[in-house]
């Protein structure tokens, strides 16, 4: 049901122009099967075209094939993000699949195109169905398994100096490159409450093996809770997260803390949002003189460019208060962060961060100030349902640059993995 103001060209010979004009009158008629059907054994050829990926979303949708019908939704929303019908069926195939919250926010971006009486009406009902049927606040319960490998330049984030203030470093302590393999086990549950109100938890158990540094080998249990809301253009969430991590089958650190959102959509596109975190961060009693309360706050803003594209931009800012007395670890903190997400075909998202914080301690290294300044940057993409349902592959490129004034503590790393994660559906 595209809106009545949607028109999009094709440039289509007359045998293809046939295929659409067939399947628009089936569907037209109600034979969604049919027009699927005739779709399906064109789609190597026209695939690519909106109005094609359009149709053929419409028919999957409306024949019980509502998973393929996102992908070639999708699909035509790379090729045409302006289309509102399409983002229309999108929206109800979110719908039938079971993903509410998807398509809540889709509806709600749409009624804020003007669309005709008639689409509006049936936009608000699909809303309200979502915030009134028992099946929308039933918990989602989905466990994960992840594997994967790969190769980091610098697995103990050391300097790659033999050498500090004349001294002999300890390989430990000095650059070390190794393969590594990783493997985690975990789930993610949510409940949406009322139309207002969610709750959410998550749990993960994990462990990296590193070959060449084995040193460094590190476990880790992670979990966190908390609940997230919206009221008309307002927004926000509150939670608990900690972790406890081994390294080498030792003790390394913990942390538990507390985070909040506050956020506003400002316009159809548009979000504002102020974040706070809160947290103990303590170390092995070797090492506790590391121990600090750390206080990180961020604004930002992102841009909804399409469907499923966004761009982000926040500024950081915070501090590390050391609980041991004469320790030099306590620090301000400043810094800013882009992030990037793009759609990639009809099953596959792109993801890409870069940022910059920069930490300067109140105490003296080795006789002299210390101020850091870290650059990161991650890129990677996610293919969904690979082989099989839950199957996602997730190739990832990691860049640290660690730059101090402190030789002891100046490092670069890089890390190439490949990561598979399925979620039982």
């Amino acid at each position: 049901m595209a809106f009545a103001a949607d028109t999009i060209s094709v440039g289509a010979t007359p045998e293809s122009r046939q295929v659409l004009d067939d399947a628009e009158a089936l569907l037209a008629s109600g034979d969604s099967d049919s027009a699927y059907a005739l779709l399906k054994s064109n789609e190597q050829t026209l695939a690519g075209s909106a109005m094609f990926d359009y149709l053929l979303g419409v028919a999957a949708l409306d024949s019980g094939h509502p998973n393929e019908a996102i992908f070639s939704l999708r699909r035509a929303l790379l090729v045409s993000p302006d289309f509102s019908g399409a983002r229309m069926e999108l929206a109800r195939a979110y719908y039938e699949t079971g993903n509410t919250a998807m398509a809540r926010s889709l509806f709600i971006n749409l009624l804020d195109e003007s669309p005709p009486p008639r689409v509006r009406t049936v936009i608000t009902d699909y809303i309200a169905a979502i915030d009134a049927i028992p099946a929308a606040r039933q918990p989602r319960f989905l466990p994960f398994v992840e594997f994967g490998g790969g190769y980091d330049s610098n697995a103990n984030g050391s300097t790659s100096d033999q050498q500090f203030m004349g001294f002999t470093l300890s390989p430990d302590n000095v650059e070390t490159d190794s393969a590594f393999a990783a493997a985690g086990v975990g789930f993610n549950w949510s409940m949406q409450n009322s139309s207002r109100l969610g709750t959410y938890a998550g749990a993960r158990l994990g462990y990296r093996y590193n070959p060449d540094a084995t040193f460094v080998d590190a476990g880790i249990v992670s979990g966190l809770a908390g609940m997230n809301w919206q009221r008309g253009n307002f927004f926000g969430r509150a939670g608990a997260d900690a972790y406890w991590a081994s390294r080498d089958g030792k003790e390394n650190s913990s942390y538990a803390g507390l985070d909040a959102l506050f956020g506003r959509r400002i316009a159809t596109a548009w979000d504002l949002t102020l974040g706070v975190r809160w947290g103990a961060l303590r170390y092995a009693d070797s090492i506790e003189v590391l121990d600090v309360n750390r206080l990180l706050y961020a604004f930002g803003t992102a841009w909804r460019f399409s469907p499923l594209g966004s761009f982000g931009a926040e500024l950081i800012g915070g501090s590390d208060d050391a609980q041991q007395s004469g320790s030099p670890y306590g620090n301000s903190k400043f810094g800013g962060r882009l992030s990037l997400s793009l759609p990639v075909g009809q099953a596959g998202q792109f993801y890409a961060a870069a940022g910059s914080l920069e930490s300067d301690y109140d105490g003296l290294f080795f006789g002299g100030p210390r101020k850091d300044t870290q650059l990161t940057s991650l890129v990677q993409v996610e293919f969904f349902n690979v082989m099989t349902d839950g199957l996602s592959i997730i190739p990832r490129l990691r860049y640290v640059d660690n730059d101090s004034d402190v030789a002891l503590y100046k490092y670069t790393r890089y890390e190439i993995g490949l990561l598979f994660r399925w979620t039982p559906r």
